[in-house]
């Protein structure tokens, strides 16, 4: 068995999927919302069986690797490492020589990281970032080590020697990761005098660095911090600092606290709140919105109140909560919440038990920035709601707020709504492109349907009613193929049967086997769709005695047989017709 296959024999996809998609049991699958495209009703099933992946919304399918490559936007190879480190599994030598230069960026980070912390820690070059960090920023040596933290001397070419000489990294490999760059014909690290924080992704993979410099040495001519470059590793909209240590925090309590920086973030998680995340800066992305809605489902902002002032920063409210996230912020008292928990721990922490829906707080915010006992400051206070008001998605959310601002005005809610309606229209959800698909009659969805049921719930259909009932030419080389495999087996193994069908039949089986139509109480379901295929069949029957009839008549051959067949046909669709309206 080849490191692919064994890999995935080793894992679970209902685990793995259900780590970023909320799943519920589904009869023999799970199901849950498509995290390829926004819905509102599941549509997104796996089969633990098969072990595969389809979305009946957007048509996006697959297994393990192609969900972790689509998701995650990762290489095969990274999926199946990621895969294999997850599952214990060695991958062989020949598996094993990646030469993605993901891989070699990551590799790079990580070696980085490891050597500013040690630097930081153990080194005589780093006392004076570890004094910075302990003394002026009150950071424990568990948080320091927790965050691997570092510290990068002043040697220009420190790291890039460490880097390409002991640990024998490309040059290129380097300079692609933005730890150093090309300077007179040489290398310069791009992290000078700073104390280095890290950025991990979720899988706990070294993206980034993050630099800050020490006050003494801070001239005004850099900036005070500095990030990692855009890499193919590191994209800011999508990073999140410090998620790869709290996650597991914040699927616990399904609540992010969201901070601006590093140091809000270190002093907080130090403070016991241990579940939360850092956006490097105000604006909420689509990026980080898509990453915390797999792990909470309240986010409480706890920034700078100047906040509301942003227009990113309102755009990223709007963004997660029409992604179905409860939105709160904290009135905050102090500058940020780095100095307000080294101020009053507890005061933070009640705080964040106070915070107040995110609508709410900006209407506040704007309302009193201006006086609104005057014309023109009501008018200045509703240029800045209006807009911002025009973000909300949810008609009913926004209708609660409009009136909650219409009071804060003094206007009625019809004048606010009607410069609300002023403003273009937003795109609150993504377009949907519908996967082409082969018309089918009816005859065709109903058999899908039965065959469905029967192999998702076969203690519930007779198969011999399925062998009568299904004609369609490539449901009925299934039904024969299933007719054979029972035969020799004592029950239906999806998996096995599976791999028994010629290719050209198994993507059908799996189509079906994630159908989301089978019902855990399959009965009255059962009975429509076997009434109406009968009532299908003998109108299909009728329909051609009529031809037949027809075609004898012209002749002048006589055809009382088919007549008497025509009227025992007639009878019986009229019985069924009969019940079903009874029914």
């Amino acid at each position: 068995m080849d490191d692919v296959a064994a890999v995935k024999q080793k894992t679970d996809i209902v685990a793995v999927v259900g780590e970023y998609v909320k799943l519920t049991k589904a009869g023999r699958n799970y199901k849950g919302l498509c995290p390829f495209h926004e819905e509102r009703t599941p549509s997104f099933m796996v089969s633990p069986e098969l072990q595969i992946y389809k979305c009946f919304g957007c048509g996006e399918s697959g297994d393990v690797y192609s969900f972790l490559q689509k998701y995650e936007g990762l290489e095969f190879y990274e999926a199946l490492k990621l895969l294999a480190d997850r599952a214990g599994v060695k991958l062989s030598p020949r598996a094993g020589q990646d030469t993605s230069r993901k891989t070699e960026i990551l590799e790079a980070n990580k070696l980085a990281a490891q050597f500013y912390h040690f630097i930081l820690t153990k080194h005589e070059l780093g006392k004076i970032g570890l004094t910075y960090l302990t003394k002026e920023r009150g950071l424990s040596r568990e948080t320091i080590d927790k965050f691997s933290l570092g510290f990068a001397p002043r040697n220009p070419k420190l790291l890039f020697n460490f880097l390409t000489k002991k640990k024998r990294i490309n040059a290129e490999v380097v300079e692609s990761a933005g730890l150093s760059f090309p300077a007179r014909g040489d290398y310069l690290d791009r992290f000078r005098q700073r104390v280095i924080f890290p950025i991990s992704n979720h899988r706990s993979e070294v993206v980034a660095l993050a630099g800050r410099i020490l006050p003494e040495y801070d001239t005004g001519r850099t900036g005070k911090y500095i990030n990692s470059p855009e890499t193919p590793v590191y994209h800011k909209s999508d990073s999140l600092y410090g998620l790869d240590v709290t996650k597991d925090k914040i699927r616990e309590t399904r609540t992010a606290v969201v901070v601006e920086g590093e140091l809000d973030l270190l002093s907080v998680w130090q403070s016991g709140v241990e579940n939360v995340v850092a956006i490097k800066g105000t604006a909420m992305t689509e990026g980080h919105v898509r990453i915390l809605s797999r792990f909470a489902d309240t986010l409480i902002m706890a920034l700078d109140s100047d906040f509301a002032g942003d227009t990113a920063a309102i755009r990223g409210l709007s963004v997660a909560q029409n992604a179905g996230l409860e939105i709160k912020v904290v009135e905050m008292s102090y500058k940020d919440p780095d100095e307000f928990v080294r101020a009053d721990a507890q005061g933070f922490k009640l705080a964040l038990k106070k915070a107040v829906d995110a609508w709410e707080f900006v209407i506040n915010v704007v309302a009193k920035r201006h006086d609104l006992a005057t014309g023109s400051g009501s008018a200045k206070a509703s240029r800045e709601l209006v807009p911002i008001l025009a973000t909300i998605g949810d008609n009913i959310v926004r209708s609660h707020y409009l009136q909650k601002a219409a009071g804060k005005l003094g206007v009625p809610i019809e004048a606010v709504a009607k410069e609300v309606e002023k403003q273009e229209p937003r795109k609150g959800k993504k377009e949907i492109k519908m996967v082409n698909v082969e018309k089918k009659n009816r005859s065709e969805l109903l058999e899908e349907r039965l065959l469905a049921i029967y192999l998702q719930n076969p203690e519930n259909v007779e198969f011999e009613e399925v062998e009568r009932l299904i004609k369609t030419p490539v449901l009925a080389k299934i039904v024969r193929k299933l007719s054979d495999y029972l035969k020799t087996q004592k029950s239906l193994e999806i998996s096995a049967f599976s791999g028994s069908l010629p290719e050209e039949l198994s993507g059908h089986l799996a189509n079906l086997i994630l159908s989301p139509f089978a019902l855990e109480d399959s009965t009255r379901e059962l009975k429509m769709i076997k009434t109406e295929l009968a009532e299908l069949n003998l109108k299909e029957e009728i329909t051609k005695l009529t031809v037949q009839i027809s075609k004898l008549e012209t002749k002048g051959k006589k055809t009382k047989g088919l007549q008497r067949k025509f009227q025992e046909l007639s009878v019986e669709l009229s019985k069924i017709q009969e019940s079903q309206e009874v029914a």
